[in-house]
């Protein structure tokens, strides 16, 4: 009896050993770090290992040094001689040195004379003074080589006359009043030119002086028109109003015509032109309407010559219909002779501001698109670029895309290559060490704690084993 009690101790305790294993191997399991196993793991070969390096140290204050003043170094002299001090001679001891002339001529300033061009217009009464600096004053000047009709005062450095004749150099000789005297000869030459009578324009767009008028305006739209001049003596033009009335809301200033019309109407006004010889009136008229137009213009592609071309260039709402569309190239003055800038011959605008027709002439040409709508209001819409191209250019063809054989199997995917310690999952998806991190063992202790918990449960079971034969063999000799 005593043996069967004994073995059967015997045998509880190993079943008790097998099961404390057990719970001691899911206890590591289960409260083992993230990625780490145990305590002398290593840090992977990715991130270097903490070193332990001694905690810095606070550096005591460091307290300022007074500045060093450098001492300045003793210049190694030769002692001067020790003599008696000798009476400083007073002024009338003083010898008196008389300056030379030449010397105050030398501290005298150059002379100059100014200015060195003069413009004079033939026929026209002249008047002009010269300037002179440097020397002494009073001076003494003279001159040679005078354009005819032309007179030069002495007293008061003034030329004055009517010329009637080209111009010439006009040599002027000035002597000051310094001892010795200066004396320099200068250069002024006295332009004399064919005087113009003074003209103002609008400067509107690409048209030449004098073939452009003012646009017409819209009430409550700004307008700005820029004014031009012509004539001889631009420099001092002045200009104004003399007769009629510029529409209500806008103002004349010397550059231009500006602000904001506030009536619908047509206004008729006489602007004169001035300048030191003379004046000239003329007249203009500005047309202010009570609707205005809001316009649109588009680039267009470009034609080829002889074909039929149509492209939409520009657009227009508002105002009263209908629309007139149309086009105009850039005029230039030459010789007093208005002419035109060659355009796309063979090309229109229809009524719907499409450019449309056959074009004749090949080349870029730059136009300026308007329209008129049936109130008789011209409003400019821009300017822009047609070109017609001598032929057609060859089309680029796009290469002809091959597409595989419906029959043909699709190419089998690249098999993977996994690095170096990854465990192939059932799904197919590898993990690495660092995924095998996330279940608190490294992927190299996992194997040592599974065949631990292995060999402990062998063990477990060999000792229940023999102590069930011991238990027969009692109980069988019993």
């Amino acid at each position: 009896m005593g043996a069967m009690v004994g073995v059967y101790g015997f045998a509880g305790k190993a079943v008790r050993m097998t099961l404390a294993g057990v719970l001691a191997a899911a206890l590591t399991l289960q409260l083992a770090p993230a990625g780490v196993a145990d305590a002398d793991a290593s840090p992977p070969p990715t991130e270097p290992g903490a070193s332990a390096s001694p905690a810095p140290t606070e550096a005591p204050p460091t307290t300022e040094l007074p500045a060093v003043v450098p001492t300045p170094t003793a210049t190694a002299t030769e002692p001067e001689a020790a003599s008696e001090p000798k009476p400083e001679p007073s002024e009338s001891t003083l010898p008196t040195e008389t300056p030379r002339p030449d010397a105050l001529a030398q501290a005298a300033e150059p002379i100059t004379v100014a200015p060195g061009n003069l413009r004079a217009f033939s026929g026209k009464s002249f008047e002009e003074s010269l300037t002179i600096t440097g020397g002494t004053a009073p001076y003494t000047a003279s001159t040679t080589d005078l354009p005819q009709g032309l007179s030069f005062d002495p007293a008061t450095l003034t030329f004055s006359g009517i010329p009637t004749a080209s111009g010439s150099l006009v040599t002027v000789k000035v002597t000051d009043s310094s001892q010795p005297q200066q004396t320099v000869e200068a250069y002024v030459y006295v332009d004399v030119a064919t005087y113009w009578e003074p003209s103002v324009y609008p400067a509107y767009g690409e048209l030449p002086p004098g073939y452009a008028g003012f646009p017409d305006g819209v009430v409550g739209r700004h307008y700005e028109v820029p004014l031009g001049y012509t004539g001889s003596d631009r420099e001092n033009i002045t200009v104004g109003v003399v007769s009629g009335q510029l529409p209500p809301g806008l103002s004349l200033a010397q550059e231009r015509v500006h602000s904001v019309p506030t009536s619908a109407g047509t206004y008729h006004f006489t602007l004169r032109v001035q300048d030191r010889y003379g004046f000239r009136d003329k007249s203009f008229s500005i047309i202010v309407h009570e609707l205005g137009m809001e316009t649109a213009g588009y680039p267009v592609p470009p034609a080829v010559l002889g074909e039929p071309y149509s492209a939409k260039i520009a657009s227009a709402t508002g105002g009263v219909a209908p629309y007139v569309f149309g086009y105009a190239t850039r005029r230039h003055f030459a010789g007093g002779l208005s002419s035109s800038d060659p355009g796309p011959d063979g090309l229109f605008m229809d009524a719907h501001g499409y450019l449309t027709g056959t074009p004749t002439r090949a080349g870029s040409f730059w136009i300026r698109v308007y329209v008129r709508d049936g109130d008789a209001l011209t409003q400019d819409i821009f300017w822009t670029t047609v070109t017609v191209l001598e032929t057609r250019p060859p089309d680029t063809e796009q290469p002809i895309e091959v597409n595989p054989p419906v029959d043909a199997a699709p190419p089998a995917p690249p098999t993977a290559v996994l690095p170096a310690g990854t465990i192939e999952s059932s799904s197919g998806a590898g993990l690495t060490d660092v995924e095998l991190a996330a279940t608190g063992v490294q992927s190299g202790r996992l194997t040592i704690t599974l065949w631990s918990i292995a060999g402990l449960l062998t063990l477990g079971f060999v000792a229940a084993a023999a102590g069930g034969r011991r238990h027969r063999g009692g109980r069988s000799s019993a």
